[in-house]
Order: C-alpha cells, then sequence, then structure tokens
C-alpha cells in the first residue's frame, strides 16, 4: 500500500500481502526512499503508520551528504548494504549539473568495461549476492528484524528505495512466504510508485544532458525485472537455492519463523 508523502519518494506499507503463513500485518513493514526531504506532515503520517524504527541502508558518505531528519521517539539505525557510494543508485538528491558531471565519470568506466546502462546495474545485482560485506549486510536486516521487533513500524530506506531497499524486502517477502510473482510485484511497483520524482530528476538534467546520457539517467532511475531476476539468477548459480543464501548470510530457520511470527497475523 502506497503511503503519499510529499518530500520522501517511493514510501510504501507491504502490510496486506498474503502468505501461506497469514497476511503481513499493517503498520509494521515500511520502505521508501530517505527521509533528508521529510516534511512535518509527512513526520505526522508516518508516526499514524506507527513509526518506531528507522534503518538507514545508505553509505556513511550519503548519510553525511544527506541526514535523514530526526524524529522524536523514532530509534535510527544504521546499517549500510554497501561499503561506497556507487554511480547509478545514489544521485536522485544532486544536483542537475552535478548529476551531469558524475555521468560522465560513469560512461567511460562502463566503455571501458564494456558495459551498457542495462549490464552495469545487473551487474551491481550480481555484486549484491556475491559480496561479503553485502552478505552480512543482509543478514544484519533480517536478523534485527527476526529478533529485536518493535510494537509498532520498521521502515527502512537507502537513496530512491529502489535497488538496496529492493534486494532487502526481496529477501524479507521471501522468507515470509511469498511467491515469486508477490516479490516482483513489489519492486515493480517502485516504477509507479516513482513516476513523479523520476519527471523531477530528468528536468533537472535535461538542460546539462543529451542523447545517450538521458536515455543513461532514464535507464538509472527505475528498476527493471531483469535486475532482480540477476540477482536470483545468482543467488541460485552460487548457492543453490535462495534459503541457502539466506543460511550463508547467518539467518537461522528459527528466525525466519520469528520473522513469519513477528510479522504476520
Amino acid at each position: 500500500m502506497k503511503i503519499s508523502l510529499v518530500g520522501v519518494a517511493n514510501c510504501r506499507d507491504l502490510g496486506g500481502i498474503a502468505t501461506p503463513y497469514g497476511t503481513i500485518a499493517y503498520n509494521r513493514l515500511l520502505r521508501s526512499g530517505e527521509l533528508s526531504n521529510a516534511k512535518q506532515t509527512d513526520v505526522d503520517t508516518l508516526l499514524c503508520h506507527k513509526l518506531q524504527r528507522i534503518v538507514d541502508l545508505r553509505t556513511a558518505e550519503e548519510i553525511q551528504r544527506n541526514p535523514d531528519v530526526a524524529i522524536d521517539g523514532v530509534l535510527p539505525i544504521c546499517l549500510p548494504i554497501l561499503p561506497r557510494t556507487t554511480f547509478g543508485i545514489t544521485f536522485e538528491n544532486s544536483t542537475g549539473e552535478a548529476i551531469a558531471q558524475r555521468l560522465e565519470i560513469g560512461l567511460e568506466r562502463m566503455r571501458q568495461k564494456g558495459e551498457t546502462p542495462l549490464l552495469h546495474m545487473q551487474d551491481l545485482y550480481q555484486r549484491f549476492v556475491q559480496t561479503e560485506f553485502c552478505q552480512h549486510a543482509y543478514g544484519s536486516f533480517l536478523k534485527l528484524l527476526a529478533n529485536s521487533p518493535v510494537e509498532g513500524a520498521t521502515l527502512w530506506h537507502c537513496t530512491a528505495g529502489k535497488d538496496r531497499v529492493g534486494t532487502c524486502t526481496a529477501l524479507l517477502l521471501w522468507c515470509l512466504g511469498c511467491t515469486e510473482e508477490q516479490i516482483f510485484d513489489d519492486y515493480l511497483e517502485t516504477n509507479r510508485s516513482c513516476s513523479q520524482n523520476h519527471a523531477s530528476v530528468l528536468k533537472k538534467v535535461e538542460q546539462f544532458v543529451h542523447g545517450e546520457k538521458f536515455q543513461l539517467v532514464q535507464t538509472l532511475l527505475k528498476v527493471d525485472k531483469t535486475y532482480l531476476q540477476k540477482f536470483f539468477q545468482t543467488i541460485h548459480a552460487q548457492f543453490g537455492s535462495v534459503a541457502k543464501f539466506v543460511e550463508a548470510c547467518g539467518v537461522s530457520q528459527q528466525e525466519i519463523e520469528n520473522l513469519r511470527k513477528n510479522y504476520l497475523c
């Protein structure tokens, strides 16, 4: 369910998704983009959804550059999924000129590797699986929800709430018993939920970038089904199953059962 906010993109409540083990409870599991531009009305809305904890999946550099708005009574937790800022997922709050400069650098790197924008993002999702830092972070995220539930809602976010949040949410939904179709439906909802934000970014950059660069921004703003497919394909290729990957991230079967007990009704 979309939560309409003024200064926060892509905010949704996972409540209402049905699984064989029960239905995800409302006001318990929220996902979004960063909260650095949250307005007081946004804070009031989130508190109405019983927000008690925020898990920031961004790097220390991103947090320092665009810190979240502090909310009284809400616990902030820093849990970066990536060890460093990565081109393609972290420029939504930059100026148009700054984005153009980063595109020059990013395009040159892709040319050197022989990558297209699509292959660049698929490679990122592959690295999400292969990198030990990411595995540990996914495990820490799931274990936090499993072992330290709060009475109200936990919200997790990155910059735009699409890639790092998207993969964390996909693993969480798998643990809760969701089908592949449900997992991909939630993932692709980002494109609909962020359409206004995408238009705003494109307007910022249109005077600075054209042609190939403008198309690159369009590609990087959105999620694509093939990205999450690459994520799961890499999991199956290297670990044999999602269950084995979750186990490699340090999450036990008991903790999966805790997740279902904590968030399904």
